[in-house]
């Protein structure tokens, strides 16, 4: 009797233990993961979660710096507004120089530029007093503030552009940093479909020859077994 209590402990043990190899790969079947718990690979799970937040913290990065690119693409066509206004502004000034030009009606549109200029600016720089009265009785000093005022829009457009090219860089090389982590995670927590499966059917074979011969064994002793039936 002890020994038959013994045997069918062992032969259940034997087959839960088939069933639980079939149940797990038809997890990683399903979810298609290797390691879904720290009980399929404890080491191989503590180093995927450290490659998830690497990948996160580039994705975030990259997020960033496109945020500063489209920023950055605001105020550089804010500096191109400002731009035209100076060119259009520069027109007036030797126009005013022309005795068949109504000195008014230049100075009304050269105010009106200035104060579209200012607000503009107000937005892009911070500085709404970035144009002062331009003067269309005094082509020459108007000529040569707006003159300034284009070299300081020149530079300032410049130095965006050269930083919108370097946060586009940075975005490449945090893609590519966050692909090769993608790939390594990959490597380690992915499952092989084609492993995997023929795993799990060899478990469901081995399942179902090991339920037939406990029946059998069970059928011959006279005993029950409930559970796995």
């Amino acid at each position: 009797m002890d020994f038959s209590i013994k045997q069918t402990s062992a032969n259940l043990s034997f087959i839960e233990r088939i069933n639980k190899e079939r149940e797990q790969a038809q997890e990683q079947l399903a979810s298609g993961k290797r390691i879904n718990s720290a009980a399929d690979d404890a080491a191989g799970l503590q180093i995927g979660n450290r490659l998830t937040s690497g990948i996160n913290a580039f994705e975030q990065l990259a997020t960033n710096a496109r945020d500063q690119v489209n920023i950055n693409q605001v105020q550089d066509s804010q500096l191109s507004a400002i731009n035209d206004g100076l060119q259009r502004a520069n027109v007036l000034a030797i126009q005013s120089g022309n005795p068949l030009y109504q000195g008014d009606a230049i100075q009304g549109e050269l105010d009106q530029i200035t104060q579209e200029i200012n607000v503009i600016a107000g937005e892009a720089l911070g500085q709404d007093d970035f144009i002062q009265r331009l003067d269309a009785g005094d082509p020459a000093t108007t000529q040569a503030a707006l003159a300034t005022a284009q070299a300081d829009i020149n530079d300032r457009a410049s130095s965006l552009g050269a930083e919108s090219n370097a946060l586009a860089s940075q975005v490449a090389t945090y893609e590519i940093s966050r692909v090769s982590l993608s790939d390594s995670r990959s490597r380690i927590e992915d499952t092989d479909f084609a492993r995997v499966t023929g795993e799990r059917d060899q478990a469901e074979t081995r399942f179902q020859i090991a339920l037939l011969n406990k029946r059998d064994e069970e059928s011959r002793k006279g005993l029950l077994i409930d559970q796995l039936l």
